[in-house]
């Protein structure tokens, strides 16, 4: 047997170079008889992880005209169908017996129309149930609506694909049974969303570096900042604080900041530091390795996933869990459902600078925090093994 797993997103910020780093490392050290074909992105050609010396797995890459539909700013329909014609053809070519789309949601058109050659499995990032308005005012209800349905819709058609066989979804129960129910069919499956384990970069001590004092608590908001990071309003809850409270915080703001964002951003941060100068902000505005990643997770005292309209899954919460770290998490979506079931911290309405104000005081003020409870039985539920295995099917 011979399978493709196909992804166009590997780039050294995000989750999905850690899902293809992990499968060929699991194939290295799990020989089979199937053969495997990584077909991904241009640009992840440059990373030198992307390797393997197992011998029944190569890696492939889209060239740069195949791949240009992606980046021509043509409309999304548009775009995916071109590149379905190429990844058909190295489907093709290859004769492959089954394609794994490590995104399906951009193909789901496509995968409808077309009448492929192979079994296709995938994962779905953005399901439609997960999606509620961003605020509760009419034209919000209204256009969420008008959203879902039209993911509804999408989702329909993409089932017409006889060939497609299985649709994962992270970490979600709910809206697998939601989405099998609703449009009459067994494709849709639960996937456990994998926490990796990397080591930690020796010698970096956040403290020092940062120039942080022992008595503060470092609050951290780690990955792409951009508006759904929520930076801005976590600096509006900080700034409520009481004097002597801001004394005692540190926001550490570690990641690569979305050009759109820089402005609000650096506005909200000045801000806060006018009417809070007793409040500490540290920011390192760069894409940081996976073992920086780990000691800034380690070495902080909670984290940060108190996200705005964001429903779906987070590998943050897996890396806090394994670090045994408390977090501040929205109160919607998988996230929220997750930290409420493994009493892994506070959940908020990310859009209430009030009740961020507060789980920063919680934190702060209460000599035995409570959180995190079942972290460790967080990390047991999502190994990458059972991610991997699930996966593949083997």
């Amino acid at each position: 047997m011979r399978i493709i797993i196909c992804d166009i997103y590997v780039k050294l910020v995000g989750h999905n170079l850690g899902h293809i780093q992990n499968i060929l490392r699991f194939l290295e050290q799990n020989p089979n008889e199937t053969e495997y074909v990584f077909l991904l992105n241009p640009e992840a050609k440059t990373i030198p992880s992307i390797t393997t010396s197992a011998k029944n797995v190569q890696i492939t890459f889209f060239t740069d005209e195949e791949f240009a539909p992606h980046n021509s700013g043509m409309s999304l329909i548009k775009s995916t169908q071109l590149l379905w014609k190429s990844i058909m053809k190295y489907v093709s070519d290859w004769k492959a017996d089954k394609l794994i789309l490590m995104m399906v949601d951009m193909f789901q058109h496509t995968i409808g129309s077309s009448r492929s050659a192979c079994e296709i499995t995938g994962i779905m990032f953005n399901p439609y149930p997960r999606v509620i308005p961003a605020q509760g005012t009419l034209r919000a209800k209204q256009q969420t609506a008008v959203t879902k349905a039209r993911k509804i819709f999408t989702s329909w058609w993409m089932l017409r694909n006889k060939h497609l066989k299985k649709v994962f979804i992270f970490n979600d129960r709910q809206t697998v049974k939601t989405m099998n129910e609703t449009l009459g069919t067994k494709i849709f499956a639960y996937l456990p969303d994998p926490v990796y384990d990397y080591p930690s970069r020796d010698g970096l001590l956040i403290r020092e570096k940062y120039r942080i004092n022992a008595n503060r608590k470092i609050f951290l908001a780690f990955g792409m900042i951009d508006s759904k990071k929520n930076v801005v309003n976590l600096l509006k809850g900080l700034q409520q604080l009481s004097a002597e409270e801001a004394s005692r915080s540190c926001l550490l703001i570690v990641g690569k900041i979305r050009d759109e964002y820089q402005a609000p951003l650096a506005e909200a941060i000045a801000e806060a530091k006018q009417l809070r100068p007793e409040l500490q902000v540290a920011l390192e505005s760069r894409f940081v390795g996976d073992d920086e990643m780990e000691s800034f997770i380690g070495q902080s005292d909670v984290i940060s996933l108190a996200y705005v309209n964001f429903y779906s899954s987070s590998g943050v919460i897996g890396l806090a869990s394994r670090h045994n770290k408390p977090i501040i998490a929205t109160k919607y979506g998988v996230v929220g459902e997750q930290t409420r079931e493994y009493n892994l911290g506070i959940t908020v309405d990310g859009h209430k600078s009030e009740e961020i104000k507060e789980a920063f005081q919680y934190f702060l003020n209460t000599s035995k925090v409570e959180y995190p409870q079942k972290a460790k039985q967080f990390i047991e539920d999502h190994t990458s093994e059972a991610f991997i295995r699930t996966l593949l099917e083997i």
